[in-house]
């Protein structure tokens, strides 16, 4: 349970960082890789993988699938790591759907950031700044994963 607990906490420090300063940390995605090891060994979460050959498959295929998108400049590289982080505690079942539930999300966040730049271009009046270094990153892709983790484990999808 303790091994759960910190993975969860972890998640919110990287949702945080990721909405905040757009960044994932390399150290962050290694400890939800080192909390996911601890897991295999202790098999102290219920709802995260127990067999190391599924979790080393799933962290590998994710990992290959969202590599394409960072490829094409879609997400990002701390986005991709992260994915293949969660597939390797949660197994490529699971990591299914916390991947549909964040594309709602973030198709939900991409309508709003629409909305809000649609009334900052007609009325000058956008109190926000979603930019970085003056790239447009508008969805904070690995924030939304992190909260999508939270959705799954609860409704035990």
């Amino acid at each position: 349970m303790f091994v759960g607990v910190l993975l969860l906490l972890l998640l919110c420090h990287i949702a945080f960082l990721d909405v905040a300063k757009r960044r994932i940390l390399n150290f962050s995605v290694a400890i939800v890789f080192v909390l996911g090891g601890l897991n295999l060994i202790f098999k102290d979460v219920s709802w995260m993988l127990t067999d190391w050959s599924v979790a080393a498959i799933s962290c590998l295929a994710v990992f290959g699938f969202f590599y394409l998108f960072y490829a094409f400049g879609v997400m990002g590289g701390g986005d991709v790591k992260l994915a293949a982080g969660l597939a390797f505690c949660l197994g490529l079942e699971q990591f299914f759907w916390v991947w549909v539930v964040s594309v709602v999300f973030a198709v939900a966040y991409g309508l709003v950031w629409k909305l809000l730049t649609t009334i900052e271009l007609t009325y000058g009046l956008f109190p926000f700044n979603f930019s970085k270094d003056g790239v447009h990153r508008f969805v904070p892709y690995g924030a939304l994963m992190c909260v999508s983790v939270f959705i799954v484990i609860y409704t035990g999808a």
